[in-house]
């Protein structure tokens, strides 16, 4: 069965999918990220029977997984990418690196210029 309609809790894209391996244990799964979320199939028949589905979905996937994050926000940039290195984007990264660069010519021609 196919929930076409319900965001992925770890990538965002819509599209997971049920599969019944067996009579009391229901699998959901991503086609487009590696997630994996086994559930009895009491747990599936009240969380797939509530209004809310994405939201009982997500909170499986919290308590199952509670280190994981699906994407956050940079600390620098404040948008929401999924790309983040040390809780900050690639971009702003790249600008942190030329900043820091920059001071150590600075401070490099300035200590030059001193012992001459």
């Amino acid at each position: 069965m196919v929930l076409s309609e319900v965001p992925c809790p770890k990538c965002g894209k819509t599209g997971l999918y049920v599969e019944k391996p067996s009579d009391n244990e229901v699998w959901v799964k991503c086609h487009e990220c590696d997630l994996f979320l086994g559930m009895s199939d009491e747990d599936w028949h009240r969380i797939h029977n509530s209004p809310n589905l994405h939201e009982k979905i997500a909170k499986v996937y919290k308590t199952e997984y509670p280190k994981a994050v699906s994407g956050g926000s940079c600390r620098a940039c404040k948008s929401g990418k999924d790309d983040l290195i040390f809780g900050i984007c690639k971009s702003c990264l790249y600008k942190i690196l030329i900043v820091i660069l920059v001071i150590m010519v600075i401070g490099s021609y300035a200590v030059w210029m001193s012992v001459l």
